[in-house]
C-alpha cells in the first residue's frame, strides 16, 4: 500500500537496556583511521553506541562521504562503521595494479578490517547498488554474527543484464565471481532483511540525468527489488522517492529504515508496514 514518510521512531528503553545487557562491552569512541588489513589498507571511521554495528558498504566507485545526510542519523540508533575501499575516497591503492578483485574478496577484506580495528559483531550489513553485494557476501561468509541486512537499491546477483567486468579504482570487479560470492542471495532465514528502491531508479538523483535503462530494464529492476523480500522470512521491502542514490535523495527514509530495522533485530519483532511511515515519502 502507499504509505507517506515519516519522522521516526524510538526504540524502546525496555528493549534497548535488554539488547545492552545480553551483549559484551560495546566500544563508545570515535574510532577512525587508515587500517592495515587482508593485504589492503583501508580508512575506516566507527562512531556511536549500541547493541550491534552497522557496517555501510558504498556503492560502485564512491566513497563514505556519499552517505553525509544520513551519519548522524545512523550514529543515534547504534554503532555505525563507514568506510573507503582501497582507492577510493581516504584509502590508499592497492599494492599492484590491474588486479581483478569480486565482492567476495571485498567482503573479506572488509571482515579483517573490521577485526583489525577492533570493531566487533554483531554486525547489521548495509550496502548500496554494488555494495549491495558486497553486503550480501558478507552475510554469507559471517553466518550468526551478521543479525539483519539492510538492501539499498542493490544490484541482485540473479540478473543477467551486467556486463562481465566492472571497473573500480584502476581494477576490474568480476561479476560472475561476486555474484556467487553471495550464494544466490544469501538466504537469510528469519534474520530481518530491509529492501529499500527508488521509485525513479534510472536517474542518479531526482533531479540528475538518467542512466538510459529502457522502461523494461527499469521494470526489470523495480521486480528484482521487490521480488528480494524472498530472501528472508521476516522482510520489508519500501520504495522511497528518490534517483538511485536514495541516501543522498530521501535521507530520512534511509534512517527510518535503519532504525526499524535495529529494532526489529533488538526486539525479535516482524518488520511490517505500519504507520511510522507517513509523512515520508514512500510506499511499501
Amino acid at each position: 500500500m502507499l504509505v507517506l514518510a515519516c519522522t521516526g521512531l524510538l526504540l524502546s528503553a525496555a528493549s534497548w537496556a535488554q539488547a545492552q545487557d545480553a551483549s559484551a562491552p560495546r566500544r563508545t569512541d570515535v574510532n577512525t583511521r587508515i587500517v592495515g588489513a587482508g593485504g589492503v589498507r583501508q580508512w575506516i571511521d566507527c562512531q556511536g553506541s549500541g547493541p550491534m554495528t552497522v557496517v555501510v558498504v558504498p556503492g560502485l566507485g564512491t566513497s563514505a562521504s556519499a552517505w553525509a545526510k544520513v551519519a548522524d542519523g545512523f550514529r543515534r540508533i547504534t554503532r555505525t562503521c563507514f568506510y573507503d575501499r582501497p582507492g577510493l575516497g581516504r584509502s590508499p591503492a592497492r599494492a599492484h595494479a590491474n588486479e581483478v578483485v569480486d565482492a567476495g574478496v571485498h567482503a573479506e577484506e572488509l571482515r579483517e578490517l573490521l577485526r583489525n580495528a577492533g570493531e566487533g559483531g554483531p554486525y547489521v550489513a548495509l550496502g548500496h547498488s554494488y555494495g549491495g553485494l558486497i553486503a550480501r557476501a558478507f552475510a554469507r561468509a559471517n553466518g550468526d554474527e551478521v543479525k539483519g541486512v539492510m538492501l539499498v537499491e542493490s544490484v541482485d546477483p540473479a540478473s543477467t543484464s551486467t556486463s562481465a567486468y566492472w571497473s573500480e579504482a584502476g581494477h576490474l570487479i568480476d561479476m560472475r565471481r561476486s555474484r556467487a560470492a553471495t550464494g544466490g542471495g544469501p538466504p537469510l532465514g528469519s534474520r530481518a532483511l530491509m529492501i529499500m528502491g527508488a521509485s525513479l531508479p534510472d536517474r542518479d538523483h531526482l533531479i540528475g540525468p538518467t542512466y538510459g535503462e529502457s522502461a523494461a530494464a527499469v521494470r526489470q529492476w523495480k521486480a528484482q527489488q521487490k521480488g528480494n523480500a524472498r530472501l528472508s522470512t521476516n522482510a520489508l521491502w519500501v520504495e522511497a522517492r528518490s534517483g538511485h542514490v536514495v541516501q543522498q535523495d530521501n535521507p530520512r527514509a534511509v534512517i527510518e529504515g535503519l532504525r526499524e530495522l535495529v529494532a526489529a533485530v533488538i526486539d525479535g519483532s516482524r518488520l511490517v508496514c505500519t504507520p511510522v511511515w507517513l509523512q515520508l515519502q514512500a510506499r511499501c
